[in-house]
């Protein structure tokens, strides 16, 4: 079983190489750096880290072929390959935080992921490549330097079912974002299986990364206090799929997005969170004491023993800070899970 960090590039550069560093130090294997909204840019910043460290798995945790060209994420993802001699690993999704700002309509997103990872793949290979797909187009690509290595892990981040089916056709791993209960485990796999299937692979070709809100203090509701905004956000962005989830949405949460139009921007969001149930909170994430946050995570591995990565991204209540929360999932909860 490997850890590792979903990091959001809030903080300043030098501040999150002192985490990069401190994560190494409690035996994280991997730093997944968020690519969203207009926070400071992922690649810099994991280049950055990739000079203070020696043995993290780096990587974009998720970009998107949207507000990236697919053939600039190969440039970005070789370059920081040869960086961290040969650390890189890409996580891909459809995005969206920050595709308003950006003017971007999400057309076709499992096209355009699938689009986007052949021309990625065909340039790190040293390929040339032209295509004029539904979503992605790129003519007479070709890489102008040899790639570290000629091929770098792609990992596709989803929970609708036509991402995560892709994930299993195509992708190295599946990283099945905020789900953290048995039943919504279950939806997952049925989807990824289904496309292992259609390509002929092997649920053993696929690495299956579990990435989870997360936030462990001595007040277990303060901690679930810190993970409702972005359960908020899970919920605005999961309701076709609630259902299959095993959630409800919530009918006063509803009612203030509804009243907002259901916008993702911070304010709409915080304005929100305070309306989600603690059982909803739960089903996107780990919050709560050590105690409470190992007895779930325990019950999510036992369940699907296909799980090798677990991925936290860290919230911390009001008075404490990421570095704690991560300091404590290995120290406190990891070391209380078979």
């Amino acid at each position: 079983m490997k850890f590792g960090v979903g990091l959001p590039l809030e903080a300043p550069v030098s501040v999150l190489a002192e985490i990069a560093r401190e994560m190494e130090t409690l035996g994280y294997a991997y730093l997944w750096g968020h690519d969203e909204r207009l926070e400071r840019d992922v690649y810099s910043t994991l280049s950055v880290i990739a000079n203070q460290t020696r043995r993290l798995r780096l990587g974009p945790g998720v970009t998107n072929p949207y507000s990236r060209h697919p053939a600039l994420t190969a440039v970005a993802v070789a370059t920081l390959d040869e960086i961290s001699d040969g650390r890189a690993v890409l996580g891909i999704g459809a995005g969206g935080t920050n595709h308003a700002v950006l003017g971007i309509r999400r057309e076709r997103p499992a096209t355009a992921i699938r689009e986007a990872i052949r021309v990625i793949r065909t340039l790190l290979a040293g390929g040339e490549i032209t295509l004029e797909g539904r979503v992605v187009r790129v003519y007479h690509g070709r890489l102008d330097f040899q790639p570290v290595r000629r091929s770098v892990p792609i990992y596709i981040g989803a929970r609708g079912p036509r991402n995560l089916e892709l994930a299993g056709e195509v992708a190295d791993g599946v990283i099945v974002g905020n789900v953290s209960t048995v039943e919504g485990w279950r939806y997952a796999m049925e989807c990824v299986t289904a496309g292992i299937r259609r390509a002929g692979r092997r649920l053993e070709d696929l690495e299956c990364v579990a990435w989870l809100y997360t936030s462990i203090a001595d007040d277990g509701i303060a901690a679930l206090d810190a993970i409702r905004p972005m359960v908020a956000t899970s919920l605005v962005t999961s309701r076709p799929i609630l259902d299959r989830l095993g959630v409800t949405m919530p009918a006063r949460f509803a009612d203030v997005m509804s009243a907002q139009g259901w916008s993702l921007s911070r304010t709409s969001v915080l304005r929100a969170a305070g309306e989600v149930p603690d059982d909803v909170a739960r089903r996107f994430g780990l919050a709560g004491t050590s105690a409470e946050c190992a007895g779930q995570l325990q019950d999510l591995l036992r369940a699907f023993p296909q799980i090798s990565q677990v991925v936290i991204v860290p919230f911390a209540p009001l008075g404490h800070g990421p570095r704690e929360v991560i300091r404590r999932f290995i120290t406190e909860v990891v070391s209380r899970v078979a």
